[in-house]
């Protein structure tokens, strides 16, 4: 019997006007978990919450309309395609890889180097953590996250061990924790994942000055280098914050492709230019109980919606 979420999926598939539009869709995702449990635990930010039946079905939904799936070492040339992406590195992304082989579908997971090197959790899991544990509301703790996302990385830590502690970076689960640096290495050696570059501290790039912005991203280089033996093609801006100074710098430091968090469909031909491939668009909504509705708005043609973020986008990185 086929699952909810696929009949969701199937019924908003069917109101699409005609064949899936030609180009590049990028699905963004950061933490897979094993069910909604999870969601309601509070050790985790539950701003995108995903499970693995939820991926499962999802892939097994796009295959069955044609599309083929790519990574940006792939070079997609030919369309629809999609490009699955996971940010952040976190441990439970481990499990997505046998989801990958049972469909034989490549995946990007762009990976925060110092939380893989230093076994910390994550800034955001952190706040939602901690903040729960002392009654703040929601929509208190989504105001405060946004504030802090004002602060370089070293900020926002020290604003959070000053409201909760020194030890309230340890994780307390396998929901909550990083990859280690060895989980990370055996990952990246499958030949269906690849390895990006999320910057070493999930740095927000634009607000850190030109030096700042050089070397996260350079030390994220060095580092995931170090850790697969291979350094990134492909970076993907921490909460798509970056602008045309920002492209330059990582372009400069070898990378070839940037993402962004600006849902908009890629035109294939524009990938030939350098400064289309290092501001490609990304779909960030798909979650669960709202995969129809996303994934319809990721594969219509391209409408008033996808323009405005184009206009966005072009704002963002000056072009």
């Amino acid at each position: 019997m086929r699952s909810k979420v696929v009949k969701l999926v199937d019924l908003a598939l069917s109101r699409l006007p005609g064949a899936v539009a030609p180009g590049l869709v990028v699905l963004g995702f950061h933490g897979v978990w094993r069910d909604m449990a999870v969601a309601g635990q509070g050790v985790v930010d539950p701003y995108q919450p995903l499970t693995l039946a939820d991926l499962d079905q999802l892939i097994d939904e796009l295959k069955r309309m044609g599309l083929g799936f790519v990574t940006a070492r792939d070079g997609a040339r030919q369309g629809p395609v999609v490009w699955l992406t996971f940010d952040d590195g976190y441990a439970n992304n481990l499990a997505v890889l046998p989801i990958l082989r049972r469909h034989g579908v490549p995946a990007t997971f762009f990976i925060t180097s110092g939380n893989v090197l230093s076994g910390e959790a994550f800034w955001w899991d952190v706040l939602h953590r901690e903040g729960t544990r002392r009654g703040q509301a929601p929509s208190a703790l989504a105001t405060w996250r946004e504030t802090l996302k004002a602060l370089p990385p070293e900020g926002i830590r020290q604003a959070l061990i000053a409201a909760f502690g020194e030890t309230i970076f340890r994780p307390v689960s396998d929901d909550d924790r990083p990859m280690t640096p060895q989980e990370l290495s055996a990952f990246a050696a499958d030949p269906l994942v690849e390895i990006g570059n999320h910057t070493q501290n999930h740095a927000i790039l634009p607000v850190l000055d030109a030096a700042g912005q050089r070397a996260e991203i350079a030390a994220a280089q060095d580092g995931l280098a170090k850790l697969t033996g291979a350094r990134p093609k492909v970076i993907a801006y921490p909460n798509g914050g970056a602008t045309a100074q920002t492209a330059a710098i990582a372009a400069s430091l070898g990378l070839q492709t940037g993402v962004t968090c600006l849902p908009h469909r890629n035109q294939l031909q524009d990938m030939d230019s350098a400064a289309a491939r290092l501001s490609i668009g990304r779909f960030m909504g798909a979650r669960h109980g709202v995969l129809a509705r996303e994934m319809r708005l990721a594969l219509a043609p391209a409408g008033v919606a996808q323009r405005r973020a184009t206009t966005q986008r072009r704002a963002l990185f000056n072009l």
